[in-house]
């Protein structure tokens, strides 16, 4: 017991050392003996917590360390916000200049420009701009992503654009061309491929070269417009109707501008002796509406003597014809005028004389030799690889005049120029008509209503092309059955298109012979004919029967088709009543004469066949071209198909083609031997 509690003892005297260890100098060697060992085992039981208090204090600073580093990291973003003007400066910049390229598409874009294309392109990069900005400043995720979208619309929209996908003409609209020169017309109709029919007018008000008006509406979507009609301005009517003022007493200063101003072109002027003012008119042929081109004659007075004999000549360059003639008539001067080419003088005015100016010549001398211009020698170049733009602009500087005619080619490219009227090297003059053949490319099967449209639109185009008929038990008589090309397909230049046209069902023609009318009536309803009937005596069929039809019995029809059907009106009996009286009459003939007794035959009633005209009766029509050729088919075509019918072909005025059809027989139409003359009636 005893030495357990010195056990204890020593222990707590072994803490307190222990606890007063730094502060105690003084060291007990018994007692290091005593406590050494356990010495040993408190210290490592006092350094544990002290291990796990240093610990904990680590992970408080590293934590305390990343909450002050994503501070940091904020302010840091928050301060290159604001360490960066220039960007956003930049930015504003970008929004601004994009909002007004938007509104200048909108507002203010060229009218030859693709108004809604434009509109379009803007607007996608507009609010790509927009969705750039954003997420540039905000770093949103979504804006980005919106962005792609939009800018991949403005790439796959003009790439359609480009590879034919969307048509131009969709977005774009006809431009009001009044008063636009035509070469401007020209070239926005090449833009947009649409073809330009020109019709020259006179006109005061619009200059010439410019449009007066156009068959599109300005503002007509392009995609329904393939051809615009528009009327070129060919300058001042020349027989335009105009008052005429009455001149006496007018000089001749004020003659000449009246002339000049209303384009009068006819005007005849002298010089008398009188006693009224000297160049001023004193008679004039008429007065009131008269047509510019009408002849207007004006007396003038040169006074109560000429009083000289000589005259020094002017320069009548550039001056007006009717200027030459004025002056050479007011001083007694004969003259002769002369046309020819000037590079320089406008057409219609003087460029050249015989006697230079200021030199002297005697009144009513030899003629005074005075060219008047043409206008410029103009010769034709080679169109070959001109555009139809270049033509148009060279057409307009040589005052010529043009127009344009469009024809499939599948040798030239579409919009190129497959020829003109006229070659290289020729001579024209101003005022000339250039006809330029512009190609449109291959031609396309295009999809027809009815055979009337697709003939419109061969003829059109010189489109080769045969009409066959033919039975059809779906398609109704006179349409269309089908085309030897389908749509979309290409039609070579001497291609010759075959349509076949329904010829209705077909029908077999009965064999009505014996027949009453009531049973022949009923077995034509039956089969789907049409019928006509005529009579004619017969002596081997029986009243009211049928003698003989038109179409022979098995032979194949069209539905609806007319048959003539010959119904017997019995025996001939008038020939038994005339004979007497022929008798009677001969012989009162004979005893007057002492002829003989013999009496005039009764000559027999003719046969009539009759013959129905088919529907090739067209090809004569289409295949031949000409009157003559046109004239001597149809005789040959007669001749084949009705032996013995009688035909009249004549030549009459017709604004149609030569050789075309205008009236007489037609398809269908059934004709007799015994009918006469029938005449066909075609243009000349």
């Amino acid at each position: 017991m005893g030495n357990t509690k010195s056990s204890k003892n020593t222990k707590s005297t072994s803490k307190n050392t222990s606890s007063t260890k730094k502060t105690t100098n003084t060291k007990n060697t018994t007692s290091k003996k005593t406590t050494k060992p356990s010495t040993k085992t408190e210290e490592i039981k006092i350094k544990e917590p002290e291990i796990k208090e240093e610990k904990v204090d680590v992970s408080k600073e590293i934590m305390n360390e990343i909450d002050n580093s994503l501070k940091d990291d904020v302010v840091e973003r928050k301060s290159i916000k604001r360490k960066h003007p220039i960007i956003n400066f930049l930015s504003f910049i970008l929004f601004v200049v994009g909002g007004l390229f938007f509104i200048s598409n909108l507002f203010f874009n060229n009218k030859d420009s693709n108004n809604l294309f434009i509109l379009v392109n803007s607007l996608l990069l507009v609010l790509f701009t927009i969705c750039f900005i954003f997420s540039s400043v905000s770093n949103n995720k979504r804006m980005t992503g919106l962005g792609c979208i939009l800018l991949i619309g403005y790439f796959t929209f003009n790439s359609l654009i480009n590879m034919g996908y969307i048509s131009l003409n969709t977005f774009n609209k006809v431009d009001n061309f009044s008063n636009m020169n035509l070469s401007q017309v020209i070239e926005w109709a090449s833009k947009n491929k649409v073809t330009i029919n020109e019709e020259y007018e006179y006109s005061d008000m619009v200059d010439e070269y410019n449009i007066i008006s156009q068959s599109v509406k300005a503002g007509t979507n392009l995609k329904d417009v393939s051809s615009i009609t528009v009327a070129v301005s060919d300058g001042p009517n020349p027989s335009k109707n105009i008052v005429i003022p009455n001149m006496v007493s007018w000089d001749n200063e004020r003659v000449i501008n009246f002339v000049l101003d209303n384009h009068l072109s006819n005007v005849n002027v002298d010089f008398v002796q009188s006693e009224e003012k000297q160049d001023t008119v004193i008679e004039q042929s008429y007065t009131g509406n008269m047509n510019r081109n009408d002849e207007l004659n004006l007396t003038f007075s040169y006074g109560e003597e000429l009083g000289y004999e000589e005259v020094k000549l002017i320069d009548f360059k550039n001056k007006s014809k009717f200027e030459v003639m004025f002056f050479c008539k007011q001083h007694q001067l004969n003259y002769e005028f002369k046309e020819g080419f000037s590079n320089t003088i406008k057409k219609g005015y003087a460029y050249k004389q015989s006697v230079k100016a200021g030199e002297v010549v005697q009144i009513n001398s030899d003629p005074i030799k005075i060219y008047i211009s043409r206008g410029p020698k103009i010769k034709v170049p080679d169109f070959k690889n001109y555009s139809l733009e270049d033509i148009t602009k060279w057409v307009i500087k040589n005052r010529l005049k043009i127009k344009i005619v469009d024809s499939y080619d599948d040798s030239i490219k579409e919009n190129n120029i497959i020829g003109t009227n006229y070659k290289k090297g020729d001579i024209i003059s101003q005022g000339d008509t250039i006809e330029v053949i512009v190609s449109r490319g291959s031609l396309k099967m295009k999809k027809f209503k009815n055979l009337d449209d697709f003939r419109a639109w061969a003829d059109k185009y010189s489109i080769k092309y045969e009409i066959q008929y033919e039975f059809s038990n779906t398609v109704n008589i006179g349409e269309v059955i089908s085309y030897s090309y389908k749509p979309g397909e290409t039609i070579k230049n001497d291609d010759t298109i075959i349509v076949k046209v329904s010829d209705g069902k077909k029908i077999e023609v009965p064999n009505l012979k014996g027949l009453t009318k009531a049973e022949a009536i009923k077995k034509l309803k039956a089969v789907g004919l049409n019928y006509n009937f005529v009579t004619k005596s017969s002596d081997s069929v029986e009243a009211g029967k049928v003698i003989s039809q038109s179409m022979s019995a098995g032979s194949e029809v069209s539905r609806n088709s007319t048959i003539t059907v010959t119904i017997s009106s019995g025996k001939n009996t008038q020939k038994k009543e005339t004979t007497p009286n022929n008798n009677n009459n001969n012989n009162n003939s004979n005893n007057n004469s002492g002829g003989n007794n013999n009496p005039t035959p009764t000559p027999p009633t003719p046969s009539c066949n009759t013959c129905q005209v088919g529907r090739d009766l067209n090809n004569v029509f289409i295949n031949n071209s000409g009157f003559n050729e046109v004239k001597s088919a149809l005789y040959g075509y007669f001749s084949s198909r009705c032996p013995g019918v009688s035909i009249s072909v004549v030549g009459v005025d017709d604004a149609g083609s030569s050789g075309g059809y205008v009236g007489g027989i037609k398809p269908g139409d059934t004709l007799s031997t015994c009918g006469g003359t029938y005449t066909i009636r075609i243009a000349k």
